[in-house]
């Protein structure tokens, strides 16, 4: 799953026009098909192969790329033809949400197009298919997916001509737009942003208004960060160089969408280089943490069996092979303990806000 030395892998472009995206839709898939047909051939496309065999970890980069190997997807082949077909009638849908200038969430497309196809899931695989073929983004092809995230703290954006002032929204916050590339960042007073895992931790931090004592931008993905926050995060850190940290909870799932953060997913491998923010560090909530700020058994959990076995499935995958990650690890399997991060109201209410962010922010301690 390294990356092999001169291997390519998927970049996909800057925006495009939308003209230009046109033409290219028209010209490399239906204008394509049409030929094909005329000269009596096998209409077929290629695919950039998504499979989990062609993900690859760039150790150097330390993200989770798509490596570059096309597949054929062809009309007269009973495995393929209706992937084929799907593909070329949602390749329509989205050619006409282009020329109309107008966007559609999945499960629009999905309904659009649901008497070929059994589930959503089918329906946004498609779509993933048509934009690494494309090579551009998702949100480029006029297809956005809903956004769950949310936003608080010192920074003003603009979104359509309103200017939002995320110090002044009360405990809801700013609900992060699908359309997050075309936020423009008016002005900030944060020096740092902390992505927090759930929702539930997000509004105990809101409430101690730790973001104005410790002058950072909270965002919450609620669970498994949707694609809008994950670019959200990269932009506050790739334009106002924002330092980004990531609270989780004590768990294999916790240190999984952490690691999403940092280095991309495996099932948007081809977008990754847009979404990841590589030099986010995982503050907490470590394994190690459960002793060191005494957080008493009673609001540690036992891990399960299916725990168990996802620990072991992401201690061999070779991003988290750090020495850090490892004894990490270790401690959780030997213990057999996870935690949620509200344990630390075991201590007191407002312990979070109080004692362990400013503690792990003035020590430095956390995983890179």
């Amino acid at each position: 799953m390294k990356k092999k030395e001169n291997e390519e892998y998927i970049i996909l472009a800057e925006k495009i026009e939308r003209e230009k995206l046109i033409d290219k839709m028209l010209n490399e898939i239906f204008l394509r098909i049409l030929s094909q047909i005329r000269k009596r051939q096998n209409p077929f496309l290629e695919i950039p192969a998504r499979k989990k065999e062609v993900v690859v970890y760039d150790e150097e980069k330390d993200l989770i790329l798509l490596k570059k190997i096309l597949m054929k997807r062809d009309f007269f082949n009973m495995k393929n033809v209706r992937k084929f077909t799907q593909t070329v009638a949602v390749s329509s849908t989205i050619t006409e949400l282009l020329r109309r200038n107008i966007h559609a969430q999945l499960r629009d497309i999905f309904y659009n197009r649901a008497y070929i196809f059994e589930t959503q899931n089918e329906s946004d695989a498609i779509i993933e298919d048509i934009a690494a073929m494309m090579g551009v983004y998702r949100e480029n092809l006029g297809v956005i997916a809903s956004a769950k995230g949310v936003c608080v703290g010192e920074i003003k954006i603009r979104d359509k001509g309103d200017l939002i002032d995320c110090s002044r929204l009360g405990t809801g916050g700013w609900s992060i737009t699908p359309l997050v590339d075309e936020v423009e960042f008016v002005d900030y007073g944060a020096e740092y942003v902390l992505v927090i895992e759930k929702d539930a931790a997000f509004f105990r931090l809101v409430e101690d208004k730790i973001w104005k004592k410790q002058k950072c931008i909270l965002v919450t993905g609620k669970g498994q960060a949707d694609v809008a926050t994950r670019r959200f995060v990269k932009r506050l850190r790739e334009e106002l160089k924002l330092p980004v940290y990531i609270l989780v909870d004590s768990d294999p799932y916790g240190f999984y969408i952490a690691s999403v953060y940092k280095r991309g997913s495996i099932q948007l491998s081809f977008d990754t280089p847009r979404l990841a923010t590589q030099d986010a560090k995982l503050l907490g909530l470590l394994p190690s943490d459960l002793d060191k700020y005494k957080v008493p058994k009673y609001a540690r959990l036992k891990m399960t069996e299916a725990d168990i076995k996802r620990l072991s499935e992401i201690s061999n995958y070779p991003w988290f092979k750090n020495k850090r990650y490892q004894e990490e690890f270790q401690l959780m399997l030997e213990r057999k303990e996870k935690a949620e991060v509200q344990a630390l109201c075991s201590k007191n209410i407002t312990y979070l806000s109080d004692v362990y962010i400013p503690k792990k922010m003035e020590e430095r301690d956390w995983l890179s």
